[in-house]
């Protein structure tokens, strides 16, 4: 009970705004930003590259700091394979360009690493990425250099972080020892919300408690997306920003960033030519400055607990046995009323069987659909995925519908609870197989609408409000926005066809609806025929969207450029 009121009170008072702490100057910041955008693409060891180690090295030599040339040398950078997925080669890189390194506070003692690396890929400018954190890091020096801290702060600028995280492979080689926790700023300074990534199982309740505290203290609010929390924590090793060697090396580390630009969850202007000054918000870099000035007020935790930062609440970390509780007793739930439906009494006729090859037509039906007008194009959805998401829905539904219809009139449909045990059981053996593999953090988006389905009979007339739970995995997992940034980040398959998700996600849903249809059967000529004219409108009107929403890169552009070919329109 005590940690029902803990949680409650810290809800309540999550939803309160503190007062902003103390920051950077964030004009100074930015005017940085433009300094190193106007030397052009820096990638490493160019000229450009050595311009900007020197334009680091200057201003903090203007304010007094001592700065290190830490020299890079030759590092082996590992191969990164996952799921029988292979994402980079292991290869040897040998680099002339140094590490800059500041250390501020005390001279002994284990230090809060922050780092920023000052390279970019050939072909951008590199505003967003990643000069808005280069100019946050050097006005932080600025700020613990006139009041330091009470522990001891390093401060890094890494060299060559596009080619294989190379600067943070030789820093924790050569320092992790004295590093007590490391900070990656990368992609700092867009649009999006300031997020929290690479917290992976190094990071327990006490320090994410720590960053939380630090966040409220500072007047900015942190999301740690779900699906981002679950790969650091189970695959660590593709991380691609500074702090994943670190991780790799057993010293926790995160990584700060904002969530994607232009009102979307990632950035089409990402390693591009538009990845300008222009694109850095005064805004983000205000918060990250606030929110690194309060953690540099309080020396990183030691590791305790393991914790769960939850996805709506403001800045709130509960222990993470309270959603494994949790999503334990929703499935005891759904488990028990499934155990507890009672056997339809009716045994001959349409059921299961036949209620799965209709599934099956309507997956054929607008497969067919999908792969016709796709051409050579592996995932055209990818480009306006909210309307291939609901036109696909729609065709596969209207099929399923009209092959159910068809088959009614050769025996009549029987076994109502069975439809509604399909419905429980999918989402539950989703959500089992998400907790058994330590994924807390996502099996109660198919935890809950099992137990919702379970609870249905018991609702009456009220039934249909738990059935509309069912949709939750599909909406939350097929969301537009979470699909383009999981193909962006390479997470997606997009070789598995769209229709195939569809499907999958729609199976639940189906077989909930099947069980409502059954329970309140339609009445009369004109009630009969509601069905089938419902389907046939739903498949033209999905088939008409399909055919008329546009595609604007080829497969070779999307092959080339991902999702930022929409950008060279």
């Amino acid at each position: 009970m005590r940690w029902v009121v803990w949680f409650v009170v810290a809800s309540i008072g999550a939803c309160a705004a503190p007062e902003p702490g103390p920051g950077i100057d964030t004009g100074r910041a930015l005017a940085h930003v433009a300094a190193l955008v106007a030397i052009g693409p820096r990638p490493g060891e160019s000229p450009a590259a050595r311009r900007a180690a020197d334009y680091i090295e200057g201003q903090l030599q203007g304010i007094g700091v001592p700065v290190e040339r830490a020299a890079v040398g030759t590092v082996r950078v590992p191969a990164i394979d996952l799921l029988g997925m292979h994402y980079r080669d292991a290869k040897t890189r040998a680099t002339t360009d140094p590490n800059l390194v500041v250390r501020l506070g005390p001279a002994t003692g284990r230090a809060l690493l922050v780092m920023a690396h000052y390279d970019t890929v050939a072909a951008s400018p590199g505003g967003v990425d990643n000069a808005a954190a280069v100019g946050v890091v050097l006005e932080l020096a600025r700020a613990l250099a006139a009041a330091p801290p009470a522990f001891p702060v390093l401060l890094v600028f890494t060299a060559n972080e596009e080619v294989g995280l190379v600067g943070a492979e030789a820093l924790v080689a050569a320092r992790g020892d004295g590093v007590a926790f490391a900070v990656a700023l990368d992609l700092i300074g867009a649009s999006g919300a300031l997020s929290l990534n690479g917290a992976s199982r190094l990071i327990g309740r006490a320090e994410l408690g720590w960053l939380a505290r630090a966040a409220d203290r500072a007047g900015v609010v942190v999301r740690a997306p779900l699906p981002h929390r679950v790969v650091s924590r189970a695959w660590p090793q593709v991380e691609r920003s500074d702090h994943g060697p670190f991780t790799r090396h057993g010293i926790p580390a995160v990584h700060f960033y904002n969530r994607g630009q232009d009102g979307e969850w990632i950035d089409l202007a990402y390693h591009g030519a538009r990845d300008t000054a222009a694109r850095v918000e005064r805004r983000s870099l205000d918060e990250i400055g606030r929110l690194l000035r309060a953690l540099t007020a309080a020396p990183p935790p030691a590791h305790a607990g393991d914790g769960l930062w939850l996805p709506v609440l403001r800045n709130v970390v509960v222990p993470r046995w309270t959603a494994l509780a949790l999503e334990v007793a929703l499935a005891a739930l759904a488990l028990g009323l499934l155990v507890a439906l009672r056997r339809p009494r009716a045994l001959g006729g349409a059921g299961v069987l036949v209620g799965a090859t209709c599934v099956a037509i309507g997956l054929g039906v607008t497969l067919a659909l999908e792969r016709l007008l796709a051409g050579d194009h592996p995932a055209p959805w990818l480009h306006a995925p909210g309307p291939a998401v609901l036109a696909e829905t729609a065709v596969f539904v209207g099929t399923v519908g009209l092959a159910a219809a068809a088959a009614r009139r050769l025996a009549p449909w029987v076994g109502d609870r069975r439809y509604l045990a399909v419905a429980i059981v999918l989402p539950l053996a989703l959500g089992l197989g998400a907790l058994l593999a330590d994924g807390a953090e996502l099996a109660w988006i198919w935890l809950v609408p099992a137990a919702a389905a379970a609870i249905a009979p018991r609702l009456g007339r009220w039934a249909f409000v738990a059935l509309l739970v069912t949709l939750l995995p599909g909406v939350l997992v097929l969301w537009p926005a979470q699909l383009r940034e999981a193909a962006w980040n390479g997470f997606w398959p997009i070789g598995v066809p769209l229709a195939a998700w569809v499907a999958g996600f729609a199976l639940s849903p189906v077989a909930a609806l099947a069980w409502w249809l059954r329970r309140s059967p339609a009445r009369g000529p004109l009630g009969a025929l509601a069905l089938p004219l419902a389907c046939v409108a739903a498949i033209a009107v999905g088939a008409a969207v399909l055919i008329r929403t546009p595609v604007p890169c080829s497969g070779a552009q999307l092959a080339q450029r991902s999702l930022a070919c929409e950008a060279q329109r």
